[in-house]
């Protein structure tokens, strides 16, 4: 894991960032926005990977993940800030990358929750990327839109900082289980390192002010309206697991987003591994999955 550095967004908060150089050329940019409940230093194995090929990887914790928790509180926003502060958090690190690295292919890469984010900030600022790749990622998600109104009536009545529970519902297809979060994938020694890590799961939850703003966010995100403002000639990479309960059963969720994608008129491939679940370059099949995002990275090099 690299020692993250900090930057300081405009409204005072305190962000940790890592980056992983590659010890030659810098070939092209990636951007990786992680999921709830995690942070950005579990990415180190894939960011090897990347820099082995020449990418320069840049990441942060996200508002109220990791270390930056310590400046926003954990599963939170920050005092004042809001879900736009997140994607304003996505594009100034990414228009860093690109006036650090003139001229070089950006690229940005979100999991999970992350994945969600991307796709916004994807919609919102996306000109100049040169593609979009979403695992784990959530797709048309209708149920998370209409548990927008519970959760903001829950913030209305005081409780915006009170802790909610997102995840526990995930593992229900997998009791009797190990653990709680065996839905992230079917490699334990992964599980158990997740569940040992102080900076993800049950210990960091998020609140309800966060849940509803991102909850929101989610369900924004994957409209044909929303769709419709991503950049034309996007071209776009997504990556689930069959048994991932977070994209649905079959990643159904994510097959319609691909479908508002091709209506859109952008390239998009997908990828569904068999009898996978939720964090697809911490599986079993790893090894794939990576192969698979450094072909379709380097497809799209000059």
């Amino acid at each position: 894991m690299t020692d993250p550095s900090f930057t300081t967004a405009a409204d005072g908060a305190r962000l940790a960032e890592r980056r992983w150089a590659p010890d030659g050329e810098v070939r092209a940019t990636i951007q990786l926005v992680h999921g709830l409940s995690e942070h950005a230093g579990r990415y180190g194995r894939l960011a090897a990977a990347l820099t082995a090929r020449g990418f320069a990887v840049a990441a942060l914790d996200q508002r109220g993940h990791g270390l930056t928790a310590e400046s926003t509180g954990g599963g939170r926003f920050g005092d004042g800030a809001t879900s736009a502060h997140v994607l304003d958090d996505v594009r100034d690190l990414g228009q860093r990358l690109a006036d650090e690295h003139p001229g070089v292919p950006r690229f940005l890469l979100g999991h999970s929750l992350g994945s969600a984010v991307a796709l916004a900030s994807a919609e919102r600022d996306g000109a100049g990327l040169a593609g979009l790749v979403l695992s784990g990622p959530i797709g048309v998600a209708p149920h998370m839109a209409d548990a927008v109104p519970q959760l903001e009536a829950a913030v209305a009545a005081g409780a915006g900082d009170q802790p909610m529970d997102a995840l526990s519902t995930f593992n229900t297809a997998f009791e009797p289980a190990r653990t709680p979060h065996d839905w992230l994938s079917r490699d334990e020694a992964e599980v158990d390192a997740y569940v040992a890590d102080p900076l993800c799961g049950d210990d960091v939850p998020p609140t309800y002010g966060y849940g509803a703003g991102m909850f929101a966010l989610v369900a924004g995100c994957a409209t044909p309206e929303a769709v419709a403002d991503l950049p034309g000639g996007l071209p776009v990479l997504l990556l689930s697991g069959q048994r991932d309960p977070v994209g649905g059963e079959d990643a159904a969720q994510v097959t319609a987003l691909a479908d508002l994608m091709r209506a859109r008129g952008l390239e998009v491939e997908q990828h569904v591994y068999p009898d996978a679940r939720h964090e697809v370059f911490n599986e079993t099949n790893r090894d794939e999955v990576t192969a698979d995002l450094l072909s379709w990275l380097e497809a799209r090099l000059p």
